[in-house]
């Protein structure tokens, strides 16, 4: 048999900067321990179906046309399966093909035989109290009821959090937790910073909304109580939404930020006001692996468990998040003693070695 393996994502794993590509880029670690290793980008356009030239290292770069009102999300693309034959890629000549989502690998026309495993990252999609009409919560009932009917199409998955495995105990899967992907060798002692700091990706809604929320609710309460307290936001967003978040006063959003570690270095503890969306909130993680404690949400906190949870704070409405944050500016020594509650967890679970060998696990031929 082959040991030739696909790997099927939006995301290249060869510029791992947000976290979708971070975890793409460890994923791609993982299977290159189990054998040779292609690369399959596909994405969705509202054009037509096709392949465009791929960058160094990528086998090959389809586009997906996605149909208006989610028709036919979930079915095989027979213009995009059609390219990719031409153009020389064969599916059945590879043993094993994981996707990152479940979208990629549902375009393509397997065929009998070749096993497939799908990273179901983001599943399990949660949105807000009030957020959605009813129409809307109609429609995005629908998607997931949709969603979870492929899953018999494939034969294992992974899951990144033991609140999404939970839903799905008939399912032959792994549990891969996301994981800082570069953290320092060791967490930055405390600072008498009065910084507060989001880190991510601030075009995600989940995010923006997050931030929306924190400045119209919370900010206002710490800046009267705290004067010198400032936020920065770090993380890719319009221009136009990161000016209007700095009509708020002593908020800095400069968008990407090259240098993470000066960012993490000169913050007191980090936000992460998040009430919606899937996966685990890397920022958490990274949070702690800097070694600094973050004020997060139930929302956030439950894709965790054991002692991570022990150590997080976690606010229950807006006034015990502004609560928080003005503690947590008060006093070092409370904000010290949450990250080393975390950091027996995060160092035995949440590191690369295990990681990879998670990944092993349910990679392996034999599995």
């Amino acid at each position: 048999m082959s040991d030739h393996i696909l790997l099927v994502s939006p995301a290249s794993p060869f510029a791992p900067q947000s976290g979708a590509q971070q975890r793409t880029a460890l994923l791609h670690a993982a299977l290159q321990q189990q054998g040779q290793v292609d690369v399959l980008l596909l994405e969705p356009t509202a054009g037509t179906s096709a392949l465009v030239a791929p960058q160094t290292g990528i086998l090959a770069h389809g586009l997906w046309h996605q149909r208006p009102l989610g028709i036919g999300k979930f079915q095989p693309d027979p213009t995009l399966n059609r390219a990719l034959h031409a153009s020389g890629l064969d599916l059945g000549r590879y043993r094993l093909i994981v996707s990152r989502y479940l979208n990629p690998i549902a375009k393509l026309a397997i065929p009998p035989g070749v096993r497939t495993v799908v990273d179901l990252d983001d599943w399990g999609y949660h949105y807000a109290p009030g957020t959605l009409a009813l129409a809307a919560r109609l429609k995005s009932s629908y998607a997931a009821w949709l969603a979870q009917r492929q899953l018999q199409r494939f034969d294992a998955f992974f899951f990144v959090s033991p609140r999404d495995r939970a839903n799905h105990p008939e399912l032959p899967s792994a549990l891969l937790p996301n994981i800082p992907y570069n953290p320092p060798a060791q967490p930055f002692p405390q600072t008498d910073s009065s910084t507060l700091l989001f880190v991510g990706s601030l075009w995600y809604a989940p995010n923006r909304e997050g931030i929306d929320h924190f400045l119209a609710h919370c900010w206002p309460a710490i800046k009267s109580a705290q004067p010198q307290a400032n936020l920065l936001l770090a993380g890719a967003a319009p221009p136009a939404v990161r000016q209007a978040w700095e009509q708020h006063p002593d908020v800095s959003a400069p968008g990407f930020v090259d240098d993470l570690d000066a960012a993490y270095r000169n913050a007191a503890f980090t936000i992460a006001p998040i009430y919606s969306g899937g996966g685990t909130n890397i920022k958490i993680l990274e949070s702690l692996a800097y070694g600094r404690a973050c004020v997060t949400t139930p929302h956030c906190a439950s894709a965790f468990e054991g002692g991570l949870t022990r150590g997080l704070a976690v606010a229950q409405d807006d006034a015990s998040f502004t609560r928080l944050c003005i503690q947590f500016l008060q006093s070092p020594r409370d904000r010290d003693a949450g990250v080393t509650r975390c950091l027996e967890t995060l160092r035995h679970t949440y590191t690369k070695e295990a990681f990879m060998r998670q990944a092993a696990a349910l990679l392996s031929p034999c599995n």
